[in-house]
């Protein structure tokens, strides 16, 4: 699935899961609510958009 969704920033994404699980203490609300605001909705969006070409559920 990585290489079918180049765009997705798939490393980006296990950094943030391995800080939220890890290192949460650590972090500023204003990060937490920035990437919610607005990296989610983009993510959101490329991911529809990947199950969709692969032809699942909608």
């Amino acid at each position: 699935m990585l290489r079918q969704a180049p765009g997705i920033p798939w490393r980006s994404i296990r950094g943030m899961g391995n800080i939220l699980r890890h290192e949460y203490h650590r972090i500023a609300d204003d990060v937490i609510w920035n990437v919610a605001a607005h990296d989610l909705p983009a993510l959101k969006k490329a991911l529809l958009a990947l199950r969709a070409s692969i032809g699942g559920p909608q």
